[in-house]
């Protein structure tokens, strides 16, 4: 695992990443520094210098995980059919999986490098990571259970189980992520000193792996 995965990167650009939850008609829009909030990058917290102030590797690799949140989940087919399911996971959700965690790889990469740049983008990248891989671990643990098997409460948790199953790789790279990214920020400049709770508080709401 590579050590960006302890701290890394946001942005400044006010937009609001599509992600699970409420829609923007029945609940207010996350805020810069809510860790109570779907993982996007709106949420993150104030930094201490202005966009421009950050390396160009720096900048590359924000533009690189705003296109990861980017990539958006395809629904899954209504009614809940088993075979349905088994044909939409086996063909768009494979895809999707498959071109999310290329998007993602490739801005982890660039946040790596940006990372080494000074300490401030330590703090940011590990921040930044952490959501992208906690972006994908709760749209997977989001997916319903077939309605064939709902009726059947030991079938519907091994579907679960499954699931889960799926979703806690990405669980455990977001943990160590904003663990990185807590840490620097506890020991980096006083004026990032506000995203070590950030971090530390979107750790521990993580599901355990």
């Amino acid at each position: 695992m590579s050590w960006v995965l302890g701290r890394i990167p946001f942005c400044w650009a006010v937009v609001v990443f599509l992600g699970c939850g409420a829609s923007a008609s029945t609940a207010l829009p996350p805020q810069p520094g809510d860790a109570e909030a779907d993982p996007r990058m709106i949420t993150l917290p104030s930094a201490d210098v202005p966009a421009e102030e950050l390396t160009q590797t720096m900048r590359f690799g924000l533009a690189l995980a705003e296109e990861a949140f980017g990539v958006e989940m395809p629904p899954p087919p209504p009614g809940g059919a088993t075979a349905d399911l088994e044909q939409w996971a086996e063909g768009d959700l494979r895809a999707w999986l498959e071109l999310k965690s290329r998007t993602v790889d490739a801005a982890r990469r660039e946040l790596d490098t940006a990372a080494e740049e000074s300490h401030r983008q330590r703090i940011m990248a590990g921040a930044v990571v952490g959501l992208m891989y906690e972006d994908v671990a709760r749209r997977l643990s989001s997916l319903p259970v077939p309605a064939e098997l709902a009726s059947d409460p030991e079938i519907a948790t091994i579907f679960r189980e499954v699931i889960d199953a799926q979703a806690s790789p990405f669980l455990i790279h977001a943990r160590r992520a904003y663990g990185a990214c807590a840490a620097n920020a506890d020991g980096g400049p006083e004026a990032m000193a506000h995203w070590a709770p950030y971090c530390g508080r979107r750790r521990s709401r993580l599901p355990q792996p």
